[in-house]
């Protein structure tokens, strides 16, 4: 007999309008899930913008709702739109599962007033107290008082702790706090070295069989640090003059990205292509991949250039050590100068040619090191059956 039961629905809290890591995690898992167990829900802003993947998830069978207010524009409305949210939506929801990239619960406050006994705090990111080193005083106290608000919530009112890594767990969770450690996982299929797609995608983009394309993807905001990807790129087209710069995003960096291109007299050779959603493809027209990130959770964007078989740069201590699932993943000191870093790129792209060893063998390790969306779209859709029957 046909089990006829409904899948249980998780409210997610985290999902935005752009197209970044936490938005491509969140939509890996809910493609991968058995969505006849489990249903994904999103909770919005109440002006928040058509997210990047809202028709996708109309067609999973998930559910938008735009309920949010923040406290400048309303305290009262604040306060009360998820409880009457959650009220509205009586016994509907099996858990609420908050994905955040800074210290935030709000909304565990109102699941658990509304008996939702699985409550799910989501670590994505850590970000370095230096990283607000030139705020003024007035702003510091401000961001202080909200942080140990935060804290205070996190302390107390999640059932369940997950963390993208040791430092993203560190970050957000009280010291010693048990977590479960919930890897940002990829379709290693899509991310293969594929050397039909590579010829494809660089005659698309008019690329020359000769030239070294190395490759970005990501929000140009400042903790992807793009200006100084720009630098790194400037002191490698000195080393190899027949290379370009492809970076895959956009953010409220373009224009300053375009006018630091022009100071270094490489314009010509850096190509923007704003947001895409054919990244895998484009990872296999690269040869090298370089994010210099002041900060990391994780930086899924290694894992999918690593399981393309690409040389892969990315900040020491500042980026988890999870990352290195590959012997193509090299890390560099931010305190290292732009032509340090390029000399390390030149030497990485150099041995990567050099080397027997296919592109396409890189998925096969990704997978082994637990990197795989199948995997980890499992792993945690058994934990919300599991918990939301305790």
């Amino acid at each position: 007999m046909m089990d006829t039961h409904p899948p249980i629905r998780i409210l997610h809290w985290g999902m935005t309008y752009g197209l970044g890591g936490l938005e491509t995690f969140l939509m890996n898992v809910y493609r991968h899930i058995d969505r006849s167990q489990v249903q994904f829900d999103f909770l919005q802003d109440h002006n928040e913008p058509k997210l990047a993947f809202e028709d996708e998830i109309t067609e999973l069978g998930g559910n938008v709702y735009r309920v949010m207010y923040s406290q400048r524009e309303s305290l009262f409305k604040a306060h009360t739109c998820i409880p009457q949210f959650l009220n509205e939506h009586e016994h509907e929801f099996a858990g609420i599962h908050v994905n955040a990239n800074f210290p935030y619960a709000f909304p565990l406050r109102y699941a658990r007033k509304a008996g939702i006994s699985m409550r799910i705090i989501h670590s994505h990111n850590c970000i370095p107290d230096s990283y607000w080193k030139n705020d003024n005083t007035i702003r510091k106290i401000m961001r202080d008082m909200t942080i140990q608000s935060a804290k205070r919530d996190i302390a107390t009112l999640p059932t369940q702790y997950f963390a993208c890594s040791s430092l993203a767990a560190r970050y957000m969770f009280p010291p010693k706090q048990p977590y479960t450690l919930v890897r940002n996982g990829i379709d290693t299929n899509r991310f293969q070295f594929n050397e039909e797609t590579r010829a494809r995608l660089r005659k698309q983009l008019n690329i020359a069989s000769s030239t070294t394309v190395i490759g970005f993807c990501g929000t140009l905001r400042e903790q992807k640090n793009p200006l100084f990807l720009l630098d790194v790129f400037a002191a490698y087209h000195v080393i190899n003059p027949d290379s370009m710069l492809l970076i895959v995003g956009d953010g409220e960096l373009r224009s300053s990205v375009k006018q630091h291109a022009s100071e270094l007299h490489i314009g010509d050779s850096v190509t923007i292509t704003g947001m895409r959603k054919d990244t895998a493809d484009l990872y296999q027209a690269m040869d090298a991949f370089v994010l210099p990130s002041l900060f990391e959770g994780l930086g899924i964007v290694y894992i999918e250039a690593q399981c393309a078989g690409l040389p892969t740069l990315a900040s020491s201590h500042v980026v988890p050590e999870e990352i290195s699932v590959t012997d193509r993943l090299h890390f560099i000191g931010l305190e290292e100068s732009a032509q340090e870093w390029a000399a390390t790129l030149s030497t990485a792209i150099q041995s990567a040619k050099s080397s027997s060893i296919s592109r396409a063998t890189y998925a096969t390790q990704v997978r082994s090191a637990g990197y795989d969306m199948e995997d980890v779209a499992l792993m945690l859709q058994d934990y919300y059956l599991e918990h939301s029957q305790s």
